[in-house]
């Protein structure tokens, strides 16, 4: 049983497209030392619970999260620490068999704890350390997110691939094909000397396996695919359209440990179009864009985007490229917390 409160204080929630393209704080002591609670613990309890907090996907340690246990009647606090090197905090105060809340925080820069995952475990002394999956908030290069690539069967098809990589790292296992059959698409085609597509909002157009058949998607309709997807896994993740997301935003998604599908030109020059469609069932124009890409936003330190770009894989960009290329073709972007 999971639940994810996150953790952001002041965004604006973004989305994104294409391919040819506070949570209230609670103060907390902050000493590496546990502290335990006053409530009554039966001296019965010998064992000791290793909780270690690890990230989605890699399944590597995170170090300097805050873990708090918890009485999963009362919900009061018996004891709390802060994740080692390894991920590791050690819990003394548990009895075998009996059910725990484990609640995981960030340690803000202030020190304060703010809450961003948590998980109801069972203590079983024959298996004392228990992996809880959370965000990592402060990856050295980047969050992990798979490496999954859009060739040879989606030559337009890097919006798909990218919210797959998205819900692999989130431990959803589903290959790209399976993502596409949720995708709403709609065609793109000629009447009477006049091309006619859909709103980019709504549906994918064309179709993502066709080379010369397959355009771009904004966020909208992978939000709603990526949904279907979390739902039918029992997921307790939800996809959001973050659409107009800041620099700064973007930013702090993913030092948060939030990885963003974000859309940039895909040679990184300024956006350009070659033509337009009519829009179905409209009198609107949609310009139709030659240089859409989609990639996944994993990392940002010292002037440089990290990415997974399903074209060629891990990547760093320098900020000022990535950020205006981003801005250039609307802000489109989206997360799955």
């Amino acid at each position: 049983m999971k639940k994810h409160p996150l953790l952001f204080v002041g965004m604006s929630f973004i989305l994104l497209t294409g391919c040819n393209s506070a949570v209230e704080s609670q103060q907390l002591n902050t000493s590496g030392k546990q502290q335990y609670s006053a409530l009554n613990l039966s001296e019965e309890s010998s064992q000791v619970l290793t909780v270690q907090t690890v990230e989605y996907s890699s399944q590597e340690g995170i170090a300097n999260l805050g873990v708090v246990l918890l009485d999963f009647e009362t919900k009061q606090e018996i004891e709390r620490g802060i994740a080692d090197k390894k991920g590791m905090v050690h819990f003394e105060q548990v009895i075998p068999e009996q059910p725990y809340d484990i609640v995981i925080y960030r340690i803000l820069d202030s020190g304060e704890w703010m809450e961003q995952s948590q998980e109801t475990i069972v203590f079983n002394p024959k298996k004392p350390v228990v992996q809880i999956q959370t965000f990592n908030t402060s990856p050295k290069e980047g969050l992990k997110v798979p490496v999954v690539l859009q060739n040879p069967e989606f030559p337009n098809g890097c919006e798909v691939t990218s919210l797959t990589a998205i819900l692999n790292y989130y431990g959803i296992k589903i290959d790209k094909m399976k993502v596409n059959d949720y995708l709403p698409k709609s065609k793109v085609y000629t009447k009477n000397g006049v091309m006619y597509g859909p709103d980019p909002n709504k549906a994918y157009a064309g179709n993502p396996k066709k080379k010369d058949g397959g355009y771009y998607v904004y966020a909208p309709p992978l939000v709603e695919a990526a949904n279907q997807i979390l739902a039918e896994n029992n997921a307790d993740f939800r996809a959001m359209d973050i659409t107009k997301a800041t620099k700064e935003e973007l930013i702090n998604y993913v030092k948060s440990g939030v990885p963003v599908l974000t859309l940039v030109t895909i040679d990184w020059k300024k956006p350009t179009t070659l033509g337009y469609w009519i829009i179905d069932g409209t009198k609107n124009k949609h310009n139709i864009y030659k240089n859409l890409h989609a990639v996944v936003m994993t990392g940002y330190e010292n002037g440089k985007v990290t990415i997974m770009n399903p074209l060629k894989g891990i990547e760093k960009i320098d900020e000022n490229t990535f950020f205006r290329s981003y801005e250039q073709l609307g802000s489109h972007a989206l997360v799955v917390l």
